[in-house]
């Protein structure tokens, strides 16, 4: 039987890119497709412009649903990782430096990469996210229903998955 934290460790290793689920305080929702990267404690961060939609409706419903899927298997064989997680945009110096160590390593291309706290507060464009997750799901094998398949999803216990990394 397939270990569902150690899959989750696996997807988000592999996977580069997240989408996050946003919505306005009254329910209007949308979505994007960010580069991320996590730490120790699957905290995720990704940069994006303070103007960009998503980045807006975190200011005003820092509640959002992250999916990070593997889309590189076949059909009907895609695994992912599905994620409640509250948002916070990191303003202070030390919290910047920390979230840096983790999203400019796995950035490859260097002007991806925040470099200096002051890329990203004040006046310029780029802001650094941090989701910090409250649950935690995996996908999990299909059930039949009346002869169709059903796709699955099961908790992860987040202090084992946190073990992982």
């Amino acid at each position: 039987m397939e270990n569902k934290a150690e899959k989750a460790e696996e997807i988000s290793k592999e996977i580069r890119y997240l989408v996050i689920a946003t919505s306005s305080k009254d329910g209007k929702p949308w979505i994007s497709p960010v580069f991320y990267a996590f730490d120790d404690d699957y905290n995720l961060y990704w940069v994006s412009s303070k103007n960009s939609r998503h980045s807006e409706l975190i200011r005003e419903n820092p509640k959002v649903a992250v999916v990070i899927f593997n889309s590189t298997k076949g059909e009907g064989k895609g695994d992912a990782v599905y994620i409640e997680a509250n948002v916070q945009e990191l303003t202070d110096e030390k919290e910047i430096e920390e979230a840096m160590k983790f999203y400019d390593s796995r950035a490859s291309k260097p002007e991806l990469r925040v470099k200096d706290p002051q890329n990203v507060v004040g006046e310029k464009e780029w802001r650094l996210y941090k989701a910090t997750p409250k649950m935690v799901f995996k996908s999990s094998d299909p059930v039949e229903v009346n002869g169709q398949r059903i796709d699955t999803r099961n908790q992860i216990d987040l202090s084992k998955l946190k073990d992982l990394l």
